[in-house]
């Protein structure tokens, strides 16, 4: 299905002048409700838990963990990962409940090296799993760049025990088209649901400003 994105960017528009000024730059987000009785999430498979790749990449940049080491520690690092975990450092950060805990909400996605995978598994998986937050393998010669780079335009899309999720979908710093593109990107997703017809509302608002309607 097609978009106004016209109409979309005037919504975004009239969502940054009635954002009052901050001492912070503040971030664009949509939340989007379905109806009630036409979407049952009392059955999981009716949540919606996924990561969407938006088209323009978000500030501040998520942060990237990865775990291994060698060669793969190496590439994540000139990629652009803020901190890296050795794989002898796991079992320690696994053995103690804050730092595991405490790792798994610093950071917004995790990698790892193939080898790492099962003491990431043993150790923290119960951390990071319940957030989806799992790392994804890859070799130890890998060319994470890339990878680190659609991090950067990934959003992460749950909805819980109310049929309703939110997404962080741009920041001051952007323009309104760059988000107003970015909100399509997560309408085409809930299209590619056929979920479309079962919306309620969905609006944009800076960080500390007022919901706007976005028509669709």
């Amino acid at each position: 299905m097609s978009f106004n994105i016209e109409s979309i960017e005037a919504s975004v528009a009239e969502a940054r002048s009635k954002g009052k000024k901050r001492k912070f730059k503040q971030s664009f987000d949509v939340a989007i409700s379905f109806r009630k009785k036409e979407l049952d999430v009392s059955k999981p498979e009716n949540r919606i838990s996924q990561e969407l790749v938006l088209p323009n990449a978000l500030y501040p940049p998520a942060k990237v963990c990865a775990f291994g080491d060698g060669d793969f520690a190496k590439n994540a690092k000139e990629a652009g990962v803020q901190h890296v975990v050795s794989k002898e450092d796991i079992p320690k950060i696994g053995e103690e409940k804050k730092e595991r805990k405490s790792l798994a909400k610093t950071y917004d996605f995790f990698i790892a090296s193939v080898d790492s995978m099962p003491l990431v598994g043993r150790y923290l998986g119960q951390a990071l799993g319940p957030r989806g937050k799992m790392p994804k393998p890859f070799p130890p010669q890998a060319n994470l760049a890339p990878i680190v780079g659609q991090y950067q335009r990934t959003v992460r899309l749950k909805m819980k025990n109310t049929p309703t999720f939110h997404a962080k979908v741009g920041h001051e710093k952007m323009s309104d088209k760059e988000v107003a593109d970015n909100i399509v990107a997560v309408l085409n997703f809930i299209d590619s649901k056929d979920l479309l017809g079962k919306l309620s509302s969905i609006v944009v608002k800076l960080t500390m400003g007022p919901p706007v309607p976005v028509p669709i």
